[in-house]
């Protein structure tokens, strides 16, 4: 038996104000239930042994303890020591119980009306007028439906040891039956999970943290003893549940007594404990702590055994001031004549043991364990609880009162559990931010002045922040982060940047382009959804592909200019064979002999002047030429019209050819190099991928020889500009879409999306404005203010116009798109000056030869 527990038991049992002043100096015999295998009730049997012996050194009714060794958890067992205990004609009996055994205890007190004191926690639901059950422990579910209720809590996990643990969890159900938030019903869950064995849970445990079904996993945990406890939380330990994402609410009432060492192992994983105690710290601090050795206080067991003595004392005071005293406890010769039988049949009870539970029941002191009161049931009543809290970077500490009937007092409602209140400046929320134009920008005073306090800060989320807070009547004041980081979980389990801030308690509102993952969601609360958004490729825009001389030709393609020649020569050789054959095309002349008026040179002009939309001066006159005229000319129709029409696109549109269009290209392509931001969730998004081409790519910017990180966007976008294109820049795409609008104008967005999440707003898990924050986001969406503040803030203040890839107006035309008319024009000109020239001089030639011959 551990020596702190017996110098406890012992000094705490000096505490006890035995008050019976009897005529007579009888003793009085309590029945004390040992349990053979069970440490703990042996803890407290040897404390009523310490205390009655106390009592008997003084001139009062001595108190002489009855023990019969027994097995709690065997019903035989139980039967057979009570009424071995009846034989020796206790006035109460005091001991522990199990929910294997507790039946049977219950209904042999009943039978036999004998008190039974149980300082350890028994089931709620005992609402038997006739029950003599006295339960000196008081139930912890009532404090705990309030604290989930603060927390608006809307699932939960119960994991519990025992049958007596069931009866709490259906007071939880009845309690959460018309659960409202806000006036809201929404629906609670209890997903029920009963350990076999505390001492080996591990199976059980690792089952319930693959459920990844749902993200904040909240856990109330029902067991037995404190020992039960402290194992339980070591097996937590082992199996890595100690990290952001839990919260652990433990039912015991004694949470100060479990294991202190213990708990350094979850200060700092970022999980949240919350647990309560009955024996107030006072008590470990009276006139009798130089007495005790260091920090040793009393379980709440022993306090509880102690002060079951004190209450049945107190009640035999009251007894022995009655006038009918004799009645009720006769005393021969010394002793206490009870008459009580278990073996008779029928039993024989107590027959004024009603009369002693009404005593004690009727009894209101102070204790060990605070206020004691009953209610007509056996239960405590008017008790109160303290609430003690841990968390990221905190001790076990208190933080808040519960009281039987009000509920909590002396807590701050105002602030999470894990900040201090001080920390805010006259009620105002702290707000940290992180410069990300244009979310969050330095504004520009007026005049060259620098601004002040929150006008320091401009850009979208400004904006929004201003509507959420006129909505809410809400005042704030911003700061920039200290480490310039958005939020990342670190190997040990901490986070850096915004998120720590808020787990730590250094702000209450998490204001940025903050993106919404899962493993946020589990150390902090996010609203819906600002805007969504996802990752994406940026580039340096390339050069446009400007139209060529010959650009007038690109309506159509090689092939079909091809045929279109073809077809020329072709009709113009069957309009030829025609004319020369078919006698309808024959005309005779005055000389007698038939005129070729579709010679091979005559038909090439024909053809050519249907193709170009002019009219010939010659025409066929046989039935078989007007034929293939008409076919030529209603191909030549719609061969012309279709050129025309396409182009002037092709002579206005410049073709913008970029390298890669998403991320396939960007890692086959061998001399582009691409990277990120250092540190955010864009490198956790490709850390974590299980996608084969996004591992592959983080493995690229793992391995490259330079440094493919940025620290911030902007750095990322000049990057980009200034390595010409052989750097692409992966972010998300509204700030995407608000670089390639800045001046110089030279990047632009490939692809798709890589992802879609969206941004919102965090503030710690326990925060009492995060329900009216996310009303008010929501109204903006639903209003069209957030596209309003969009809008202004990435297209209206835009430097670049449409970035998209083109301008979407009509472009007049230019000497380059039409260069190559000019030049048929001027090859025309040419050659038809030169064949000019050249038939004048033959021209000129001929004639003098003929002049010499006729001379001659």
């Amino acid at each position: 038996m551990p020596r702190r527990y017996l110098i406890s038991m012992w000094l705490l049992s000096l505490l006890v104000d035995i008050e019976v002043k009897c005529s007579s100096n009888g003793t009085v015999s309590i029945g004390v239930i040992v349990g053979q295998i069970d440490e703990q009730s042996a803890l407290i049997n040897r404390s009523v042994e310490i205390a009655m012996k106390a009592s008997n050194n003084t001139k009062y009714v001595k108190m002489n303890p009855i023990k019969v060794p027994c097995n709690l958890s065997d019903s035989f067992s139980v039967r057979k020591s009570f009424c071995a205990l009846i034989e020796h004609q206790p006035i109460a009996l005091i001991g522990t119980s199990q929910s294997e055994t507790f039946d049977i205890i219950a209904s042999y007190s009943q039978a036999l009306r004998i008190p039974f004191f149980v300082p350890t926690m028994t089931r709620d639901a005992t609402l038997d007028k006739e029950n003599f059950i006295v339960s000196m422990c008081p139930s912890f579910a009532p404090a705990a439906i309030d604290f989930i209720k603060y927390n608006q809590w809307t699932k939960i996990f119960y994991v519990f040891d025992g049958d007596d643990a069931l009866w709490r969890l259906q007071t939880l159900y009845e309690a959460f039956a018309d659960y409202r938030i806000r006036g809201q019903r929404v629906p609670f869950i209890i997903d029920a999970i009963r350990i076999p064995n505390v001492k080996d849970c591990r199976e059980i445990l690792r089952k319930l943290d693959r459920n990844n079904n749902i993200g904040s996993k909240r856990i109330v945990v029902d067991l037995h003893t404190v020992q039960d406890y402290n194992v339980f939380m070591s097996q937590i330990i082992d199996v890595g549940m100690n990290r952001d994402g839990y919260h652990y609410l433990l039912g015991t009432v004694d949470i100060g007594g479990m294991d202190a060492e213990l708990w350094r192992s979850f200060t700092f994983g970022g999980v949240n404990i919350t647990g309560f105690q009955l024996v107030k710290a006072s008590h470990r601090h009276n006139a009798l702590s130089e007495l005790l050795e260091g920090d040793n206080q009393p379980s709440v067991e022993v306090a509880l055994t102690v002060d079951s003595v004190a209450i049945l004392t107190t009640a035999l005071v009251q007894i022995m001031q009655r006038p009918d005293k004799q009645d009720i406890l006769g005393f021969r010769r010394g002793e206490l004549y009870l008459f009580m039988n278990c073996s008779a049949d029928p039993i024989r009870p107590l027959q004024k043991g009603h009369v002693i539970l009404e005593h004690v029941l009727n009894v209101t002191r102070d204790g060990l364990s605070g206020k004691i009161a009953f209610d007509k049931f056996g239960h405590r009543r008017d008790y109160t609880l303290d609430l003690h809290h841990l968390s990221y970077m905190e001790k076990l500490r208190k933080i808040g009162t519960w009281e039987d009937g009000v509920g909590f007092r002396d807590i701050n409602i105002q602030a999470p559990l894990n900040v201090d209140p001080n920390k805010t400046h006259n009620g105002s929320q702290i707000v940290t931010t992180i410069i990300n134009p244009p979310f969050i920008q330095l504004a520009r005073g007026e005049n060259g002045q620098p601004s002040v306090g929150n006008e320091r800060f401009e850009g979208f989320c400004i904006d929004m922040m201003k509507n959420i807070a006129s909505k809410i009547n809400m005042t704030y004041i911003l700061k920039l982060v200290d480490d310039k980081n958005y939020g990342t979980k670190l190997p040990d389990g901490t986070w850096d940047g915004m998120i720590g801030e808020l787990i730590r308690g250094d702000a209450d509102i998490a204001l940025a382009s903050l993106t919404i993952t899962h493993k946020r969601e589990q150390a902090v609360y996010f609203t819906k959804p600002f805007m969504n958004t996802g990752i994406s490729i940026m580039i340096k825009k390339p050069e446009r592909d400007k139209p060529g001389v010959f650009s007038f030709m690109d309506p159509m393609s090689i092939d079909i200019w091809a045929c279109i020649i073809a077809g020329y020569f072709v009709v113009s050789f069957i309009l030829y064979v025609i004319g020369h054959f078919s006698p309808f095309e024959q005309q005779d002349q005055d000389d007698g002999k038939s005129s070729d008026t579709f010679s091979f040179i005559n038909t090439l002009w024909f053809s050519l002047g249907a193709l170009m939309q002019q009219g010939p001066d010659i025409f066929p006159r046989s039935l078989s030429g007007r034929i293939l005229a008409s076919a030529w000319w209603f191909f030549t129709l719609i061969t012309i019209s279709s050129y025309t029409a396409n182009l002037a696109a092709f002579l206005t549109f410049e073709k913008l050819i970029t390298p890669i269009s998403s991320v396939d290209d960007l890692v086959k392509h061998r001399t582009i190099k691409f990277g990120i931001q250092a540190s955010g969730a864009t490198k956790d998004f490709f850390k974590d991928s299980k996608v084969p081409i996004y591992q592959t790519m983080y493995g690229m910017m793992e391995d490259s020889v330079s440094s493919v990180y940025v620290d911030d966007p902007d750095k990322g976008w000049k990057r980009v500009i200034q390595e010409r294109g052989k750097y692409a820049f992966l972010l998300e795409s509204s700030s995407n879409n608000y670089y390639n609008q800045r001046k110089p104008c030279k990047t632009m967005k490939v692809g798709r999306n890589l992802d879609q999440k969206g941004y919102g707003i965090a503030m710690p898990k326990i925060s009492n404005i995060s329900h009216d924050i996310n009303i008010a986001v929501l109204e903006m969406a639903e209003r069209g203010d957030l596209l309003k503040l969009e809008q202004k803030w990435w297209y209206s203040k835009g430097e670049c116009g449409n970035a998209d890839g083109g301008d979407k107006g009509k472009n007049a035309l230019n000497l380059s798109n039409v260069s190559g008319v000019f030049h048929i024009l001027i090859s025309g000109l040419v050659t038809a000056m030169i064949l000019s020239l050249l038939q004048i001089i033959c021209s000129s030639n001929l004639r003098k030869k003929m002049c010499k011959k006729s001379c001659s």
